[in-house]
């Protein structure tokens, strides 16, 4: 029985999934709304340029399927230093959150104790 736990996971205790080598980016198509959560792969999407890296993307929502040209820049330590998107707007995870799931109450700086 415990192999099983460890195999397939459940019980007490478990850690929920971390993907290391994502990164996620969120974007709204400015035609239709829709919204578009993308993953990039920090080993094969990104491209190093000048002591960082640079990705490239196309991004096509599932509702009216226009293309959304994406270009995003990160510092080495994958933190975003500047991003440009056209035919949509970058949202930010909060944002994607509140959007697709908006009977869910998100933390406001009041209720975190900052306001």
């Amino acid at each position: 029985m415990g192999f099983l736990k460890k195999l397939f996971g459940g019980g007490k205790g478990d850690k929920p999934y971390v993907d290391a080598r994502g990164i996620y980016f969120y974007a709204q198509c400015d035609h239709c709304g829709s919204r578009v959560k993308v993953r990039a792969d920090k080993e094969y999407d990104l491209q190093r340029v000048d002591g960082g890296f640079i990705w490239h993307k196309t991004i096509v929502d599932s509702k009216c399927f226009r293309r959304m040209q994406a270009v995003v820049h990160l510092d080495r330590n994958y933190h975003v230093t500047g991003q440009e998107i056209s035919d949509g707007r970058f949202l930010t995870q909060d944002e994607y959150d509140a959007l697709e799931n908006p009977s869910v109450t998100h933390p406001t700086d009041e209720t975190r104790g900052f306001g």
